[in-house]
């Protein structure tokens, strides 16, 4: 059989069409346009698939003279080289300059001092010839007294004659000999007055050279400095080069998804209308473009293909930016989406939508639960059961479970250390080991996967008992279906990878942008809405983390996705600029939000700020509540109406209030028309003083021989702002003790009219302070609730003081002490 005609094709090198980002993954399109085919088989082979991707996901489609047969996606080592794709151009850096300049030649002698050195030389020589000629006359004496001793031992010796030489060659010898001492003294002399000059010289010298030498050392130390300055740039070039290199590193995959497209062009030059059209089979993908009326046999023909997938660690979540003002009574929103790849793909030059979906697929074993009847009947007086079965059902109980542990069954996900960086070069003649790691922690993650469901089976038999029990198995039986069948995905891999259980990626990119207060919202979030508990856990810990975001708790998780868009990442403030916003489309459940301009997106560990929306609210209300019995603050808080036409998603909001910014905190999430709150801090204009209780005995009460007393509280309330100003509202929040006793009696006296709970509101209040313009301080009502709350609401006016007066009287017979109920 003739082998296929093949075309490799990186994913690096494929344009992107478009990039459609939702809270927990993102949807990838890319175009293959003119692919030369020939005639027969042909494979397109597509490399470097990024390992987050879901190999169910990967879609084909196009158009063209071929009709696809096969696709096949396998996981393979990663073969690109780190080094090659990322060169270290830069590897050998400037060096430092040994010597930008030669050092300084050693200074030159002084030129008077050389020539006194010359002279000095001179009359050395001259001293030794002095000293020579001296030297000879001494010899030349003792040779002619030598002479003269040895006349007398000869004979017919002319004494005269000798004589008179002896005494010519005396003179003559006597004279060279004062003419070497004489000559030995003047040089003498003329050495020692040369030595004198050779010193003040060298004296001369020193000093010039210890001159030069503090120069010189300090142009050395400024080149030092110089030196210094660029080692420590040299430094930081080199830490932020081994920073950029381990982002890379992050971001390079170990292991990467080959898509492998088999076509056929058996009906190579077929008029286009013969062909067969199909539209169930995997083998039209591939959409039969018109063709010309002839072709030549031998031409390649030429199609267009478009690779769609799905991928985990890429995602987007809201941001926003939320400037109020108390003079205007309004508030503008700037609604920003913060874009994260995790993945190790670049998506260049692509159209970007953002998308609120959250659905999620949980297979087809999983169908809609059918209700049992629920049965009950008296167990008798001895039953000792620790399960009330009227609160839930055994069906129901295995039910939950189960639905708990596949869940945590999707959130299993590999380590991204498993799926990124770079491997280390092996051995010679060692191949690399990737296949059995993959392979191990595959099957290690099958074997936690079954103990974690039986263990839960378990667990729920020994609650709800033996009848239970054959239900459990059933359930933990399809529940280890699932999760083989997504393990075996895995491995028709050849060197094993995601497969099926890539969808568990999805918790992992979000939760590395959360708080630690909020570990188990991102879950939820990722593999759709959790069980009863966590869903209590997660809201729990919203209410912790967030104290300043939404007014109604009910608003956090009231749909099941909501809380996925909760971020705590803090992004820098953007410029105070105009940018050009996004189309927005609400389709069903589903909002999507088209970025306008292309945009490249990168593998970044940090999200990048995008424009969305600015949305502006008219006719903001602004409220005080004091709570003095606990603090003696007023707490401001913003209610305003989403007047827009889009959903206002859960997350991170910067408050700024008349201009000042304030802090972060979180945005509730809001859908058209409806309405929502935002907790703004403490109100430092409003004063609270809030004094201890004044006691007094009452003369009359219920009790003849009883303890009667009478406890006054006062609330006074300070605008401080001034100013023709709008008077500002004012909710104020005390108690009285609520008896538990019938011979304990508490009577409400001041504010007075307040007979009953829930009766009308009484008029209340009093000026703060002495003044005919203290009089008009505002107005103020009092309404007794439930559980001994009183509630005053109070229009107080700018610069006034309001004093509010709560007084009651307390009655029990004589001997009695109150104390607090548990």
């Amino acid at each position: 059989m003739e082998a296929p005609h093949k075309r490799e094709y990186r994913i690096r090198d494929l344009p992107t069409r478009s990039v459609t980002l939702f809270p927990t993954r993102a949807q990838i399109v890319r175009d293959i346009k003119d692919v030369a085919l020939k005639p027969g088989a042909n494979e397109i082979i597509i490399v470097g698939l990024s390992p987050t991707v879901d190999e169910h996901s990967i879609k084909v489609e196009g158009t063209g003279s071929a009709t696809i047969t096969d696709l096949n996606v396998v996981l393979l080592p990663n073969t690109d080289i780190f080094q090659e794709i990322y060169p270290d151009s830069d590897s050998e850096s400037e060096q430092d300059k040994s010597d930008e300049e030669d050092e300084e030649e050693q200074d030159k002698i002084n030129k008077a001092l050389e020539e006194v050195r010359d002279k000095l030389v001179a009359l050395g020589d001259e001293q030794q010839r002095a000293q020579e000629i001296i030297s000879s006359a001494e010899t030349r004496l003792k040779i002619l007294d030598s002479h003269g001793l040895a006349l007398d031992k000869r004979e017919q010796v002319d004494i005269e004659s000798s004589v008179e030489t002896y005494r010519t060659e005396r003179a003559k010898v006597f004279q060279d000999h004062i003419d070497g001492l004489i000559r030995v003294r003047t040089l003498d002399k003329e050495v020692g007055d040369l030595k004198k000059e050779e010193a003040r010289l060298l004296k001369l010298d020193f000093k010039e050279k210890m001159r030069a030498a503090k120069a010189k050392a300090k142009v050395q130390r400024a080149k030092e400095k110089i030196k210094d300055k660029e080692r420590r740039r040299e430094a930081e070039r080199q830490k932020e080069k081994a920073r950029i290199r381990a982002e890379r590193e992050q971001f390079w995959p170990r292991s990467c998804y080959t898509v492998r497209i088999t076509l056929d062009v058996t009906n190579f030059g077929t008029p286009s209308s013969s062909r067969r059209s199909s539209i169930a089979s995997a083998s039209d993908l591939v959409k039969v473009a018109p063709e010309k009326e002839s072709s030549k046999e031998g031409d390649d023909l030429a199609c267009s293909l478009t690779l769609s997938y799905v991928t985990w660690s890429a995602f987007w979540s809201p941001s926003y930016d939320l400037t109020l003002s108390t003079i205007n009574n309004t508030a503008s929103l700037c609604f920003d989406a913060q874009l994260t790849n995790m993945t190790s793909e670049t998506w260049s030059n692509c159209k970007v939508i953002l998308s609120t979906s959250q659905t999620t697929f949980a297979g087809v074993l999983d169908t809609i639960p059918t209700l049992q009847p629920w049965r009950v009947k008296l167990a008798g007086r001895g039953y000792g059961g620790s399960v009330n079965d009227l609160i839930d059902s055994r069906e129901e109980r295995a039910e939950k479970n189960a639905w708990n542990v596949a869940q945590a069954a999707q959130q299993q996900q590999k380590p991204r250390a498993a799926l990124f960086g770079v491997n280390a070069t092996p051995d010679f003649g060692q191949p690399p080991n990737d296949n059995a790691d993959y392979q191990m922690q595959l099957m290690l993650l099958e074997q936690q996967n079954k103990k974690r469901l039986m263990m839960a089976r378990q667990e729920d038999h020994s609650k709800s008992g033996q009848p239970q029990q054959q239900y459990g198995q059933q359930m933990a039986m399809q529940q280890m279906q699932m999760q083989q069948a997504q393990v075996g995905g895995g491995m028709r891999g050849a060197f094993g990878g995601f497969g099926s259980a890539a969808p568990a990626s999805a918790p992992q990119a979000p939760m590395a942008y959360m708080s630690n207060a909020m570990p188990m919202r991102r879950k939820e979030a990722g593999g759709g809405r959790g069980g009863a508990s966590m869903m209590k856990s997660a809201k729990m810990r919203s209410s912790s983390a967030a104290p300043g975001g939404g007014d109604d708790s009910e608003e956090e998780f009231s749909e099941g996705g909501a809380a996925a868009y909760d971020g705590a990442t803090v992004l820098e403030a953007t410029p105070d600029l105009d940018f050009e916003e996004s189309t927005f489309e609400e389709t069903g459940l589903t909002a999507t939000y088209d970025l306008p301009s292309l945009k490249t997106l990168k593998p970044n560990s940090t999200a990048s700020k995008q424009r969305v929306a600015r949305v502006n609210f008219t006719s903001v209300t602004f409220s005080r509540t004091v709570v003095a019995k606990y603090k003696p603050v007023a707490y401001l808080r913003a209610r305003m109406r989403n007047a827009s036409k889009l959903t206002l998603l859960r997350g991170p909001t910067g408050l700024t209030l008349d201009g000042t910014f304030m802090g972060r905190s979180t945005l509730p999430r809001c859908s058209s028309g409806e309405a929502f709150s935002m907790s703004l801090g403490v109100d430092p204009a409003i004063r609270v003083i809030y004094p201890k209780p004044d006691v007094k005995r009452s003369t009359t009460g219920v009790f003849t021989k009883g303890d009667n007393s009478i406890y006054t509280r006062t609330i006074t309330l300070a605008n401080t702002r001034g100013g023709t100003g709008k008077p500002v509202s004012i909710t104020v929040l005390d108690q009285v003790p609520v008896s538990e006793d019938e011979k304990l009696r508490i009577d409400v006296r001041e504010p007075r009219g307040l007979t009953s709970v829930g009766s009308e509101p009484v008029n209340t209040g009093q000026p703060g302070r002495e003044g005919k313009d203290e009089k008009n301080w505002g107005k103020a009502t009092a309404q007794l609730k439930k559980a001994g709350e009183l509630v005053w609401e109070v229009q107080l006016n700018p610069g006034r003081c309001a004093k509010l007066t709560l007084e009651y009287e307390v009655a029990l017979p004589a001997g009695e002490r109150v104390m607090q109920c548990d």
